[in-house]
């Protein structure tokens, strides 16, 4: 994936899929709480040594959501696309250092906004207000989606969960990420390629 996004053109092309249109003053105090951000290929977007205090809409690029536990061992939980609203969740929300680090899988590009703004708009924002909730719906329901997914624990359904929901995953995520994600090693990754190739 090349950086060639423009983030604010981008969130303006979001807010117009949801029929939404802010007035001059909206759209300049978005603007004013944003920030621009880009961030290398493999490298962290947030921290899991770090209180989280922002989000990021990912407007290009491929991102995870890697989860740490106690003893080391590292889980790909999900990842994030362009149009996905992404950060450290229990960090941010919490106020406390988060076990899952956001990272970059290939460089990813993205509008930032402080967790202030975004809590705000969300309880009383006007037009900005109600596309942070429609995220917030859009979001949840993909969430919940992965989450029946996941739960079955079958590398098959899981794959097959990319392959409808997230394909820029499938073509741009290594193959070691996208196994992460599945459950399984690189090699029997591999090996379920090989059986859909003779399918």
């Amino acid at each position: 994936m090349s950086h060639q996004s423009n983030p604010v053109q981008f969130l303006a092309h979001e807010m117009d899929r949801f029929g939404l249109s802010t007035s001059a003053q909206e759209w300049s105090d978005i603007l004013r709480q944003s920030n621009e951000r880009f961030v290398t290929q493999r490298t962290p977007i947030y921290s899991d040594s770090k209180i989280g205090d922002r989000w990021i809409l990912i407007t290009s690029g491929l991102a995870s959501s890697n989860y740490s536990h106690p003893d080391g061992r590292i889980t790909l939980t999900r990842f994030f696309e362009p149009g996905h609203l992404a950060g450290n969740v229990t960090s941010t929300w919490g106020k406390v250092y988060g076990s899952d680090e956001l990272f970059a899988i290939t460089d990813v590009e993205g509008l930032e906004f402080p967790h202030s703004y975004l809590s705000q708009e969300l309880l009383s924002g006007k037009t900005f207000g109600t596309y942070v909730r429609l995220k917030l719906v859009e979001t949840l329901q993909f969430d919940k989606d992965l989450l029946v997914c996941k739960s079955l624990n079958e590398p098959e359904v899981g794959l097959k969960f990319l392959e409808e929901r997230q394909a820029s995953v499938l073509q741009f995520a290594l193959k070691k990420d996208i196994a992460a994600f599945l459950g399984i090693t690189a090699q029997a990754y591999s090996r379920i390629l090989r059986r859909h190739s003779t399918d």
